[in-house]
């Protein structure tokens, strides 16, 4: 492949850490970088909260935001598998640079070729979103057991689909209808447990398509009043991705010796401590590539899913992160950076 020649600026969105202010640069530097690939980025997709994330990463005074990328590799790396021409997507760390801008960094580490079949728009809402749902499930949640390989969901070389090692279990989502909590319905069923979820009755129907067993309408009523005096009807894993009230209200549908996991801000125990045997974790995903490809097998099979709330153009991006910052996504609002026809 031909040796591709880039400008020496670009056009960026800036996140201003001192104003919290954002703004539209046609004069951002290229980056670059001998230890990571670089990436024209087709598109990337925010997530809600992350303007909020600078007092706790190393982040410059003008900084590039948003960190799931769909996009082409532009220059190689050194023992990397992936070459110039690649069409990848990935979750860039938040501590470095995002990519809201023409052209971006990502570690090999933190790549994986896009599925057959998923556009590039698509690609971009799940890398973040199905890493935390996978890893709270069967990492963090152990919903199938020892976090090994032939433990969780998977398909095969051979394209064998190997699923149902959590058959028997129920898991309770909080927030079923966002990025994450859409990708861990899947992921559930996938694994084969009965899987509830959290969500507003103009999300039932979506979420019944993606295999949710039920949907609890949280505008009508509680998870505790839907819980009541039945026992039975608890949960093995609850899995918080809301937070605030939602999540202490979580707490009254998690069994003795189940486990309770959260990944939002602000997590903690309820008043006069958990249930007996609980198990219960914040936590934040790691950007693995190698478990994004395992996943793609499930997407090229049409068993897994993205969500494309909204796709915006670059200099939309007010309104995309206002769309974002409501709460009321259905999945992942994206920034389309590519240009029509590229």
């Amino acid at each position: 492949m031909a040796t591709t020649t880039l400008p020496n600026e670009q056009k960026a969105v800036i996140f201003n850490t001192e104003t919290n202010k954002l703004s539209l640069s046609t004069s951002a530097p290229v980056p670059q970088s001998t230890t990571k690939h670089l990436v024209k980025v087709h598109s990337t997709a925010i997530t809600n909260g992350e303007l909020t994330w600078a007092p706790f990463v190393n982040w410059p005074a003008h900084h590039v935001p948003c960190y799931d990328v769909s996009g082409t590799i532009l220059h190689p790396v050194s023992d990397s598998p992936f070459a110039p021409g690649d069409k990848v997507y990935g979750r860039i760390h938040a501590a470095r640079e995002g990519s809201a801008a023409q052209y971006a960094l990502i570690l090999p580490e933190e790549t994986a070729r896009i599925p057959d079949g998923l556009g590039m728009e698509e690609a971009a809402t799940v890398p973040m979103s199905a890493l935390t749902a996978w890893q709270a499930l069967f990492e963090q949640g152990l919903l199938t057991g020892a976090y090994t390989p032939i433990n969780v969901p998977h398909v095969s070389e051979e394209g064998e689909v190997y699923g149902g090692q959590a058959k028997g279990k129920r898991v309770l989502i909080l927030g079923a209808a966002g990025g994450v909590g859409q990708m861990a319905v899947q992921f559930g069923k996938l694994a084969g447990a009965w899987v509830v979820g959290t969500a507003s009755g103009r999300n039932q129907g979506y979420l019944t398509e993606l295999g949710v067993d039920e949907v609890i309408d949280y505008t009508k009523t509680s998870v505790e009043d839907w819980i009541g005096d039945k026992e039975e009807s608890k949960f093995d894993l609850v899995f918080d991705c809301v937070g605030g009230k939602s999540m202490i209200d979580g707490w009254t549908a998690v069994k003795p010796d189940g486990a309770y996991i959260s990944v939002v801000p602000g997590f903690k125990e309820p008043e006069g401590g958990k249930p007996a045997g609980v198990q219960s974790k914040w936590f934040v995903m790691e950007s693995r590539g190698n478990e994004l490809e395992g996943i793609g097998r499930f997407i090229e099979k049409g068993m897994v899913r993205g969500c494309v709330d909204s796709v915006w153009k670059i200099e939309e991006f007010e309104e995309a992160f206002k769309k974002t910052a409501s709460g009321h996504a259905r999945g992942k609002v994206v920034l389309r950076i590519a240009e029509e026809g590229e």
